[in-house]
């Protein structure tokens, strides 16, 4: 095995052993040491945060240069590198575990490390010497991991958001079809698991497809809100620790760089510092998407229940052996996969909600609590409807053998009689009959009712 080379780094709390081939730094290093991954995801694990936090540093970098703070030749330097590195893998270089502590500066330091080292090259000088370029006062200037972190967080949902908004359009589409396809296959409906009155299958699935329109427009209404960005902020909202150069133009190069127009400045630096309810607001959208997939997935597999002794009023695709000991059965694997990704999500906004009110004073420090809360449902609700979608509801049918037979009940019946008749004058049947199903059908014939 080949002996691994490392190179001293020294900050402020001594010297740090880094891997020789590491474009990462020092502080990385740290929090490598002081949060090991031990199989956890880390923050590469998650492309659309690391690109935003890249985003970020390149408009900086622009920024600072155009208010005059930064030579052309490193802000070009940073720029390059920022743009090369969004379209590399992710993993190698950001290794932070992605629960790290201390309110984003690892992961912040991680990205201002990084582009400090690949500027450097550029420049001709030496990886970890950061004679050229280094990773506070040039790729970090005027910034604070207070306002990049929590900014790039947001960055990162709203990229997640037109993956998962896909999917969950996908979705709506599969309903409507189906919809269509069985709008005129009757089916009993049910209350609370009795029978009740007779609708179509059309009723049903249309009743789904309203519902994750709804889901889709919720999801999309708590998104908007998180183009509003902190950056210019630095430490805790007071902008006068960033000079007016930068404050003015940060915002603008940044919709630049992110071709996005609709990024703007807090109008309050000082509470987007303090109170993530938005981002609470948007997990909450998405633990309501969750529990509603339930809810659908539920029904199908309760209809497809059997084949023998349950429902069977549907059947769902068959897509895998149900049984390592009971030959022939076939589960509905897809139902239950959706159930178990929305209880996930469910249990994530559970943790996502106790980051708003531990927010002590004048920094809310759990912002990575919140967004891979948040991006982690999203990639589950995507997987949920997608399989949902393509695996199940597409294909599924209607069984005539066992449903048909089920829309001939007595209570719709009693339902429709009701309205010609009274409840009282039906009612009165039903205990003269005492309950008694054949016997309530007998004395209907005698009255001619049936």
């Amino acid at each position: 095995m080949a002996k691994k080379n490392y190179r001293l780094e020294r900050d402020f709390l001594g010297e740090v052993k880094v891997p020789q081939e590491a474009l990462y730094g020092g502080q990385t290093q740290r929090a490598l040491e002081n949060f090991p991954l031990k199989g956890e995801r880390s923050i590469g694990c998650y492309p659309t945060l690391i690109k935003a936090l890249l985003q970020i540093k390149w408009a900086a970098a622009l920024t600072n240069h155009k208010a005059n703070f930064l030579e052309t030749s490193i802000s070009k330097a940073i720029s390059t590198g920022a743009q090369h590195l969004i379209n590399q893998p992710f993993t190698h270089n950001f290794p932070v575990h992605y629960l790290h502590g201390g309110g984003g500066t690892s992961a912040n330091m991680n990205a201002n490390e990084v582009l400090a080292n690949y500027a450097e090259e550029i420049l001709g000088g030496k990886r970890g010497s950061y004679q050229l370029v280094h990773p506070n006062n040039h790729v970090n200037l005027h910034q604070s991991s207070n306002d990049v972190y929590p900014s790039a967080c947001r960055m990162a949902i709203i990229s997640q958001w037109l993956e998962l908004s896909h999917y969950i359009t996908c979705l709506q589409e599969t309903l409507r079809t189906k919809k269509l396809e069985v709008a005129d296959k009757p089916r009993i409906a049910r209350t609370c698991l009795q029978d009740a009155v007779n609708v179509t299958f059309g009723d049903l699935f249309g009743s789904y497809e309203s519902l994750i329109i709804r889901v889709f427009h919720r999801i999309g209404t708590a998104v908007e809100p998180l183009h509003t960005l902190n950056l210019g902020g630095t430490i805790v909202g007071r902008s006068s620790d960033a000079p007016e150069g930068y404050q003015k133009n940060i915002i603008p190069i940044l919709q630049e760089v992110t071709t996005n127009a609709k990024y703007h400045q807090s109008s309050n630096l000082f509470d987007a510092a303090q109170n993530p309810d938005e981002l609470i607001a948007l997990s909450s959208s998405l633990e309501i998407a969750a529990r509603s997939l339930i809810k659908i997935a539920k029904d199908l597999r309760l209809l497809n229940s059997g084949p023998d002794t349950g429902l069977g009023e549907i059947q769902l695709p068959a897509l895998q052996p149900g049984s390592s000991i009971m030959p022939g059965k076939i589960n509905p694997v897809i139902p239950e996969f959706v159930i178990q990704c929305s209880f996930q999500v469910v249990g994530n906004h559970t943790t996502c909600a106790a980051t708003i009110d531990h927010g002590e004073l004048d920094l809310n420090v759990w912002e990575s609590m919140s967004v891979f809360s948040i991006l982690n449902s999203m990639n589950l609700l995507s997987q949920a409807c997608s399989g949902l979608s393509e695996k199940c509801i597409k294909d599924l049918v209607v069984l005539p053998k066992k449903n048909d037979p089920n829309t001939k009940p007595l209570i719709p019946l009693l339902t429709d009689l009701m309205k010609s008749h009274s409840y009282s004058a039906v009612s009165h049947i039903c205990q003269e009959a005492e309950g008694k199903t054949e016997k309530i059908r007998k004395l209907l014939k005698e009255k001619g009712w049936a």
